[in-house]
């Protein structure tokens, strides 16, 4: 992967943010690592000239003696560069990597959009891109999950992390690369021990692919070419959010289905459910390709409940609301228009998400057999 000019890729990698999801103050997610520390540097270089306002958070799991004393170290790094920090602690630590995603999300969802920010930094790079596509493709992941982590996502967290903005500016950079330039910028950085515990799939995935760079590669040849199927199916999705489905002030949401395929109709299926019942994911996969394929004779259908959901039938199209039990917490109307209006915001900008010559056709040769004979069998805690 070739290597730009940093501050020239970083600020390319912005250009192509929405202006409006700029207002307020940049949120950057720092935990002292080598590829947070690159993106404070950057963005503080960035940031200067333009007189854009930056917010630096560190949360503290609470997990690591350590941790209240780095994330003490990031607020003296931050304010350095001149950049106001915030430490934020998650009161009710435990030890399992879900939870802690889910907690840091939540935390800096909620910092973030109390200064009056909505667009959040964060500094994964094409390394743990390579590393979440091979964790993908061990689970099961069809071809749209292997289209791997976006360069503009919503928060993956809900309702918390409603309204705000994850951008990845970092994600066409290698880690290697990012530490030479931070040691030629003469910046340190703290190395967390838990990125060598091997009791977590994603540090098993690290440590194989470090002895593999081919193996690297060929995973990001193949996300890339995903990721541009996956912009032409965003494409489909986010006409037929516009032209299929209604949601009145007042009364149920209703769409069609008729004429989707397979696959899109089960995604479809996910998006509403989501935006109905308020929940952060939609249901599993297997649940949705079975209950989406009895949608498309709707004739046939006699109503069906999935993820809190009722499903019935009303004229050509397909009702959705809140199951009884659950009316009390689900989205008013407007909530839901809400949530499907970022929907179809995320699927416009997927064009952005293509890295370049990730058109190329030969990417589905990529498709043959690329793992190693390898055991993947401790399980993560």
């Amino acid at each position: 992967m070739p290597e730009l000019a940093p501050d020239r890729a970083f600020s390319a990698a912005l250009a192509a943010v929405p202006e409006d999801l700029a207002s307020g103050p940049i949120g950057l997610a720092v935990s002292g690592g080598s590829d947070s520390l690159a993106l404070m540097h950057l963005a503080a270089r960035w940031a200067a000239p333009r007189r854009t306002a930056l917010l630096v958070l560190t949360v503290d799991h609470g997990l690591r003696p350590e941790a209240a004393a780095e994330a003490a170290w990031v607020a003296g790094a931050a304010h350095r560069l001149g950049l106001a920090h915030r430490t934020l602690r998650w009161t009710a630590p435990e030890p399992r990597q879900p939870a802690a995603r889910r907690a840091r999300h939540a935390l800096l969802s909620a910092a973030l959009k109390s200064a009056g920010g909505q667009l959040l930094l964060t500094g994964h790079t094409a390394d743990d891109q390579a590393e979440t596509i091979l964790m993908r493709i061990r689970q099961g992941s069809g071809w749209y999950g292997l289209a791997g982590m976006r360069r503009l996502a919503l928060s993956p967290v809900w309702p918390e992390g409603e309204g705000v903005w994850i951008a990845r500016p970092l994600l066409g950079w290698r880690r290697p690369a990012l530490r030479r330039w931070l040691d030629g910028q003469g910046a340190a950085w703290i190395d967390d021990p838990s990125n060598d515990n091997p009791a977590f799939e994603r540090v098993r995935v690290r440590t194989l692919l470090a002895g593999r760079p081919e193996l690297t590669r060929r995973l990001l040849r193949l996300q890339a070419g995903f990721a541009a199927l996956r912009a032409v199916e965003d494409a489909f999705l986010s006409r037929w959010l516009d032209a299929e489905v209604s949601v009145p002030a007042s009364g149920q949401l209703t769409a069609r289905f008729s004429g989707l395929p397979a696959g899109r109709a089960a995604r479809a299926l996910g998006l509403l459910i989501q935006a109905v019942s308020g929940r952060e994911t939609p249901p599993r996969s297997e649940a949705l390709v079975a209950l989406a394929a009895r949608l498309g004779e709707v004739s046939g259908f006699r109503g069906a409940t999935l993820g809190g959901v009722r499903l019935h039938r009303q004229g050509g199209r397909i009702s959705l609301s809140a199951e009884a039990a659950r009316v009390a917490d689900a989205p008013s109307s407007a909530g839901i228009q809400a949530r499907l209006a970022a929907f179809r915001r995320l699927f416009i900008n997927s064009a952005q998400d293509i890295a370049a010559g990730s058109g190329k056709e030969s990417f589905l040769r990529e498709l043959a057999p690329i793992l190693p004979e390898t055991d993947f069998s401790p399980s993560e805690t």
